[in-house]
């Protein structure tokens, strides 16, 4: 069986150029959105993806230079997944074996670890020097100790990618809104501001914010336009430091 056949029998999360002209087909490409980011100087460095599902930001990390590269992700058992989605049938396809397949293709090194963000500590995990965490955030019930449980393992720098709510009015939005987008995995969607907070309560120095990052394709067209209006929120990126560098 080929690659390409290989590939076909999972279901994607993230589009993912696994060999030259051979590209998963997930409805997430994040590849415009890597190249608007605020990075941190990765080369050499120990590096984190906190929620990695398929793996595109730890073979995006490796890409970059790192020379070592831990992938977390959740189980199928679970607390943070809403009582409403639970209920609407099977959740989303689990992260390890596209991930497996996808470091597979590509020769990656990234070590796949099972592990919630809340349970992150230096004595299991050790310290990193670079952690990412992209379009995660929104999807835990408890933020900021997801915030604090990162700032446990991390000595350099945080990039944090997430959706953020935009006012739908001359009103300015609030810091964050709980079911800001109506779906069935969000939890609390920030503003710019409320996520700039957020990350200074965890512990870290913000040192660069990017303003709202160009629309990522949605899985179905419905979804793209109403990411382009705002019903769904833009995002931004966060750069911050633990003070330790």
């Amino acid at each position: 069986m080929n690659a390409t056949e290989r590939i076909a029998e999972h279901r994607w999360w993230h589009t993912i150029e696994v060999a030259p002209g051979i590209v998963t087909p997930g409805g997430w490409d994040l590849r415009p959105t890597s190249a608007q980011l605020p990075w941190p100087d990765v080369s050499g460095k120990r590096c984190l993806d906190v929620g990695t599902m398929d793996g595109f930001w730890a073979f995006e990390l490796e890409r970059r230079g790192a020379a070592e590269v831990v992938a977390t992700d959740i189980g199928p058992a679970h607390s943070d997944v809403p009582a409403r989605r639970t209920a609407q049938g099977p959740a989303e396809p689990r992260a390890k074996p596209c991930f497996a397949l996808a470091a597979e293709l590509l020769g990656s090194n990234a070590e796949y670890r099972e592990r919630n963000v809340y349970d992150l500590n230096p004595e299991a995990d050790g310290e990193f020097d670079v952690v990412v965490m992209g379009y995660v955030l929104q999807m835990v019930r408890d933020p900021l100790r997801a915030l604090a449980a990162i700032r446990s393992v991390c000595r350099g720098h945080l990039l944090l990618v997430d959706t953020v709510s935009l006012p739908l009015s001359l009103l300015p939005a609030p810091l964050a809104r709980l079911d800001a987008r109506g779906g069935a995995l969000e939890w609390f969607v920030f503003n710019r501001r409320g996520l700039v907070q957020a990350v200074g309560h965890a512990g870290f120095e913000v040192e660069e914010t990017t303003g709202i990052l160009r629309d990522r394709p949605g899985p179905s067209a419905a979804d793209t336009w109403r990411h382009r209006l705002g019903i769904l929120g833009r995002s931004c990126a966060i750069r911050a430091g633990s003070g330790n560098i």
